[in-house]
């Protein structure tokens, strides 16, 4: 054990953060600015300010910091190029993520900096693995629910990277054969175009709900469903049992024992997970797939960057 500390990074669509994380998980020195969406050059000049001004902050407070930064980001992702092509950041697709942040580390550390990259969904599997819901698990799933879903797999304490880096991408894992359409992807039948909070909402519209009323949201509907409302009820089991569906089959592929569930939408807390461990239950007809363990996240918003963190741990060790 040391006191070094891995410098981590957590892009998403609504804030980009950055801390030091150290080698049991804790984070200090975290600092965090809204996503500017607007432009590449925007993100990219609110990147190295953040690496600045935390390392800087590092440097005088006597902080050791290691010379491999962990980033986390938006997906799709590409680990082979350390390209991002983020759904929910336009102005990002095809940025340079990976030598960017090395170019800022470098420079603020004044001496070469390396950096490491992986989907934020996976960060968020990775650091429930860690020190979170599932810690020491030998193989689990962490899912995000919210606008979209999210989510990664850790096999032997280790991130399930695949070919580009988008292994665990379960939002288009098919639930449907040939179903409704995601917006914004063309894919049909695939888990987010029922179960995220958006598609949620949208079905529950066009099943009367709150018609005419504006600004409704999953937070609505959840807190209506837990009021006894018979729509958002049958609204959400519809899409927690699509999200059952999803979870059965990485379940069955990876022969999970665990499975986090995180986000916006998860926050609801039994609304959400009552009506989604009980088809679970009822679609795992083998008793290695019907013990698998459904549950919330323990982790505070910093899920992101701990994760990045020990993604950056993990590759300094070797891997």
């Amino acid at each position: 054990m040391t006191d070094d500390h891995v410098l981590a990074i957590d892009i998403g669509g609504t804030k980009i953060a950055a801390g030091l994380v150290s080698e049991t998980g804790e984070v200090r020195l975290e600092r965090e600015v809204p996503t500017d969406a607007s432009s590449a050059a925007a993100v990219g000049a609110a990147l190295d300010g953040l690496v600045a001004a935390v390392l800087g902050e590092a440097r005088a407070a006597g902080v050791a910091v290691v010379d491999t930064v962990g980033i986390g980001s938006a997906g799709p992702v590409d680990t082979t190029t350390g390209i991002v092509h983020p759904v929910n950041i336009v102005s990002l697709r095809g940025y340079p993520l990976v030598a960017s942040v090395a170019a800022a580390a470098t420079a603020a550390l004044g001496r070469p900096a390396r950096a490491v990259l992986a989907q934020d969904g996976q960060c968020f599997a990775a650091a429930e693995q860690w020190v979170g819901a599932a810690a020491g698990s030998p193989s689990m799933m962490g899912v995000v629910v919210s606008t979209g879903i999210g989510g990664g797999v850790v096999l032997d304490g280790r991130i399930l990277a695949g070919k580009t880096g988008n292994a665990g991408f379960i939002s288009h894992v098919g639930v449907v054969l040939d179903g409704e359409e995601l917006k914004g992807s063309g894919a049909r039948g695939v888990v987010e175009a029922y179960a995220s909070g958006p598609s949620m909402v949208a079905e529950a519209r066009r099943r009367g709900w709150r018609t005419g009323e504006a600004g409704v949201d999953a937070r609505a509907l959840t807190a209506d469903a837990a009021a006894g409302d018979v729509t958002a009820v049958a609204v959400i089991a519809d899409g927690t049992r699509a999200l059952a569906s999803s979870f059965l089959s990485a379940a069955a592929l990876f022969d999970l024992s665990d499975i986090v569930v995180g986000g916006g939408v998860a926050s609801a807390g039994a609304v959400l997970m009552d009506p989604l461990r009980a088809a679970y239950a009822e679609l795992a007809v083998y008793p290695h797939l019907a013990d698998v363990r459904i549950v919330r996240s323990t982790l505070p918003r910093l899920s992101g960057l701990i994760g990045a963190g020990r993604l950056g741990w993990q590759h300094l060790g070797g891997a």
